[in-house]
């Protein structure tokens, strides 16, 4: 670790403070972990990890609260992660870690267009991204955090005809990341989890993100895969939990109220629990969300509907 931070030129105190500050970015104390990381900038501002980190930041912010109103900052933080990292790497060329964070920046841009549903204005990013991350790679192959952009490459390329063996390939190196990376492993465990919802490997999910949840019981951004896993899983009643622990989470964020709202009814449905499912439905409908927030109007949509057919079944007019 000492001979890590020397060439990275982060004293321990500087170091910790990044730590801390991706810890309390999963707990949704966005304005601590954004004034850390603003700290880290003033003390070393030729390093390019705290502007790499604040481009996370808000990334993970605009995730959470439906917004966007926080790409401008995104791609401003991103572009300087990029900038100082070249400038870094040009006056440490063996230090790994100066390509991680020019990788990495590269790879949240994708990561970031992917979940804006527009993924093909990411695959520019692409090469430079895994330019910067193999070189990194090349130079320290002990830097785990390096696995979660190259691993996702491989399990994207697994959807090609007879690359299907990238997608072990590529989930087994995510996982490296996330039980090993320094800076990325909750970003790594989130994309894990992710990915096994998407090819409904349901039980390893919630194995993953069930002692995670427990170490981080007021993260929204770790419970929301949970709560889909359960309910993936048909396990409704834990889903039921988990949504009421979302509800509770929520109170001062419309857009993840709403949506654990939304989900709540899915799973009392699926319980015939009505009345409680009339309850929620209106109680849902009157949380005054930005209609243009992601699925939003969807969502309304089936909670009207929904309402309606409920009103019929138990008999109010």
């Amino acid at each position: 670790m000492a001979i890590i931070l020397l060439l990275f030129n982060l004293t321990p105190k500087v170091d910790s403070l990044i730590l801390r500050s991706i810890e309390l970015s999963y707990q949704e104390e966005f304005a601590r972990s954004e004034s850390l990381l603003k700290i880290v900038i003033n003390e070393t501002p030729d390093n390019p990890a705290p502007y790499f980190c604040l481009a996370s930041l808000y990334e993970l912010m605009w995730v959470d609260l439906g917004c966007d109103s926080f790409a401008v900052k995104f791609f401003s933080y991103s572009d300087s992660s990029i900038m100082i990292a070249n400038e870094w790497v040009k006056k440490h060329p063996d230090d790994a870690w100066g390509y991680f964070f020019m990788g990495g920046a590269y790879t949240i841009r994708i990561f970031y267009y992917a979940l804006n549903g527009d993924a093909f204005k990411g695959l520019s990013f692409v090469g430079p991204a895994l330019k910067a991350l193999s070189r990194c790679q090349a130079k320290d192959p002990g830097v785990s955090d390096v696995y979660l952009g190259l691993g996702g490459w491989e399990y994207f390329k697994g959807h090609f005809p007879l690359l299907n063996s990238k997608k072990k390939k590529g989930l087994s190196m995510i996982k490296r990341a996330s039980e090993n990376a320094k800076y990325v492993s909750l970003y790594a465990t989130l994309a894990y989890a992710q990915i096994l919802l998407r090819e409904e490997n349901f039980q390893e999910t919630i194995s993953i993100l069930t002692p995670l949840v427990d170490s981080f019981p007021n993260s929204r951004t770790l419970t929301w895969p949970l709560l889909k896993a359960y309910f993936g899983g048909k396990d409704y009643e834990n889903a039921l939990k988990m949504a009421d622990r979302l509800i509770n989470l929520s109170e001062d964020n419309k857009y993840s109220n709403f949506s654990a709202h939304y989900y709540k009814v899915k799973i009392l449905m699926v319980l015939k629990r009505l009345r409680r499912a009339v309850n929620t439905s209106e109680e849902a409908l009157e949380i005054d969300v930005d209609i243009n927030a992601p699925d939003v109007k969807s969502m309304k949509e089936e909670l009207n509907k929904t309402l309606k057919e409920l009103y019929q079944r138990i008999g109010v007019k």
